[in-house]
């Protein structure tokens, strides 16, 4: 009997058994989880420090409904239109206490962890109260201010043109606490998953991008779990877009061929994107808690023959 169980625990090994672990969300109706969030945005031109910033938001989930196939969740997050205009104007909170935080409402499957947004509708009217609201009070108090509000809005109005654009600027935002579900991990090997997505550089563009997950720990004691999330990004055909215009733009302007310094000029031009985040979860409450994320963008500026580099690390809490 000895003998067997040693030569049964020899095989496993020498076959490179492994646990499976495919989370689940297991939430309760009237969990409330408060999320606070630091974002420090530091740029360098040839590793020199030109900016440094540090912004903080906060959010709230709620599981208001727990029913048979999946939860209701609602999700305040902080007006990020009014939060930005605050700038402008120190006392706009205060005259604009009704539009502080944006309310959406989610359904989440059980079984299989997709999101839904229920109330977009909602969401696109009371931002668009929001643009109109604001935009009347920085024209009445700030006056000299007005012609910056509009483009401060742009990126914001974009994002609540339509449903999709919304959910996609959502999941960036929260959907971390879906990463751990529905998949089958394996400590220490990586899932990977490649799909096609807009371009972050709001060319019209799609690239491809390819997630890779990987469960790196799962520690008993204090019930958690640990996930290495990777995001690569295909920019090979942007890039050479980009070259292509300029020279052609380059071209168009002098109406000569252009020269050897300006081709070495355009060809100098790259980008590149690293994202990478570690997702630290309590696999009994089935609740993430806490996020850490580095995004670093780098290039060269051909025109200024630097090197240019913009890192965003974001830490987020959630208790």
């Amino acid at each position: 009997m000895k003998t067997f169980l040693a030569l049964f625990t020899l095989a496993l090994s020498v076959l490179g058994y492994s646990q499976d672990y495919n989370f689940k969300p297991n939430w309760n109706e009237g969990t409330v989880k408060h999320i606070k969030i630091v974002r420090i945005e530091r740029t360098y031109e040839d590793e020199t420090l030109i900016s440094d910033t540090t912004l903080y938001n906060e959010a709230q989930i709620k599981v208001l409904k727990d029913n048979r196939n999946d939860y209701t969740l609602e999700v305040l997050f902080e007006n990020q239109a009014l939060r930005a205009a605050v700038r402008l104007y120190e006392k706009l909170g205060e005259e604009l206490k009704d539009l502080q935080d944006l309310r959406l409402i989610f359904s989440v499957k059980k079984e299989t962890a997709e999101s839904t947004l229920l109330n977009w509708k909602e969401a696109q009217r009371f931002m668009n109260t929001s643009f109109d609201q604001i935009y009347s009070v920085i024209t009445d108090k700030v006056p000299d201010a007005s012609p910056y509000i509009e483009l401060l809005f742009l990126p914001l109005q974009e994002i609540f043109d339509n449903k999709e654009n919304l959910e996609e600027y959502m999941q960036t935002n929260i959907g971390y606490i879906l990463i751990p579900f529905n998949k089958n991990f394996q400590i220490g090997k990586t899932i990977t998953h490649t799909e096609t997505q807009k371009n972050p550089f709001g060319s019209m563009q799609e690239i491809s991008a390819t997630t890779l997950l990987t469960l790196e720990s799962v520690n008993e004691h204090s019930k958690t779990g640990t996930i290495h999330q990777e995001i690569k990004l295909d920019l090979t055909e942007f890039t050479e877009m980009i070259k292509s215009m300029v020279s052609r733009m380059s071209q168009s302007v002098s109406d000569e061929e252009l020269s050897p310094e300006k081709i070495k000029e355009i060809d100098a031009f790259e980008i590149d994107v690293k994202n990478n985040q570690v997702i630290i979860f309590n696999y009994e409450t089935n609740w993430v808690t806490k996020v850490i994320r580095k995004e670093v963008v780098s290039g060269v500026n051909p025109k200024k023959a630097v090197k240019t580099k913009k890192e965003t690390i974001t830490t987020i809490d959630i208790q």
